[in-house]
């Protein structure tokens, strides 16, 4: 098994900011994990496919999304979009991505 890692490091402005242009030849999507640098940063983010149809919404959440329940097969590009931030901030982040 083959377990891709991609990072970025994106900046919120607006409360808003997309992350990962990521080109996925065809894979297994098995973590998540998006970090504001503040712990009490409140923020919505979700994944959004080439078609711009959006594959997984997630509610608001305070400081951390780290979503290890994944399964969700893509191949082509992939947007992670950090919406509503309040306050803006430095988000880290990372998707696994098994071939």
């Amino acid at each position: 098994m083959t377990v891709y890692e991609h990072r970025q490091t994106v900046t919120a402005a607006a409360g808003a900011v997309s992350a990962i242009g990521l080109n996925i030849p065809g894979g297994l999507i098995r973590q998540v994990l998006i970090r504001a640098n503040t712990d009490t940063t409140v923020f919505r983010a979700n994944l959004t496919d080439a078609s711009a149809l959006r594959r997984r919404d997630y509610g608001f959440h305070t400081g951390e999304i780290n979503d290890t329940n994944l399964s969700l097969a893509i191949a082509g590009s992939l947007a992670i979009n950090i919406t509503n931030a309040s306050p803006n901030d430095t988000f880290a982040v990372l998707v696994a991505v098994q071939e």
